[in-house]
């Protein structure tokens, strides 16, 4: 197992530690393959009947894409760079068993489409999401799919041509958050739900998990195309990478003034 990833097991879940806290837990090609591979893993051991995912630290769940990774990527390799999202995606979508994202920080981008497609949201009170892909240069796709079949039409659009805060408290008056709880009680919270799967009866779960998720799965092969050929559009035009750097300058000289 990569240290990217912390793997154990609780009762009947499994829960995933992203575990790159120096990075806030940003999703690189490698934390995204163990991911995938290890939600597949899952879906596949009957001893699980939950999964946890989470973050490493007191900061972040994460922060979406590794912006690292991402100026790097060009035109040329653009197409294979959105097919691997897309089967991240699907790693998610294939699991036919309650999917709970335990927030015990900022889940952004990437983070946040993660936690659209978990069944059950626990954020700590000082968590936020962000639907941030507007602001690195990037149309969202994925993202903003998920958060229609959310909320209504025009909030979604507001957020994600905003890439604005969504504090927990508004995440949980808008629906997207099912509890809110103390940074100290988000794992507590997740467990109990974990517990309360667990206890029902596994067919029906599966069936029912395995239902809603094919509703998601029939738009899923048209959404990748999407995503493919909209971001390739704007991968083209330069404007990611000139956003991606101007970004990660400014951070270095933050960290080289503070």
């Amino acid at each position: 197992m990569s240290d990217v990833l912390q793997v154990r097991d609780e009762g009947g879940a499994r829960i995933l530690t992203l575990n790159r806290p120096d990075r806030l837990n940003a999703l690189n090609a490698e934390l995204r393959a163990e991911i995938a591979k290890t939600m597949r893993a899952a879906a596949a051991d009957d001893s699980v009947r939950a999964v946890i995912v989470t973050g490493a630290g007191d900061r972040a769940f994460c922060s979406g894409q590794d912006l690292n990774e991402a100026k790097s990527v060009g035109s040329d390799a653009a197409e294979a760079w959105q097919r691997d999202w897309g089967d991240f995606y699907m790693s998610f979508l294939d699991c036919r068993k309650p999917v709970i994202a335990a927030i015990n920080g900022v889940a952004a981008g990437g983070a946040f489409v993660i936690c659209l497609l978990a069944d059950v949201r626990i954020m700590a009170d000082k968590s936020r999401f962000i639907m941030a892909e507007i602001d690195v240069g990037l149309p969202s796709i994925v993202g903003a799919y998920l958060l229609r079949t959310h909320l209504y039409l025009s909030r979604a659009i507001e957020i994600t041509l905003t890439g604005r805060d969504i504090p927990a408290a508004e995440a949980k008056e808008i629906g997207l958050a099912h509890e809110v709880v103390p940074a100290g009680k988000v794992m507590e919270t997740a467990l109990a739900f974990a517990e309360e799967f667990a206890a029902k009866a596994p067919t029906p779960l599966r069936l029912t998990v395995g239902r809603m998720r094919d509703r998601v799965k029939r738009d899923f092969d048209e959404l990748t195309d999407a995503l493919i050929r909209y971001q390739s559009e704007a991968v083209a035009s330069g404007e990611p990478k000139q956003v991606m750097d101007a970004f990660l300058a400014e951070r270095a000289a933050r960290k080289k003034a503070g």
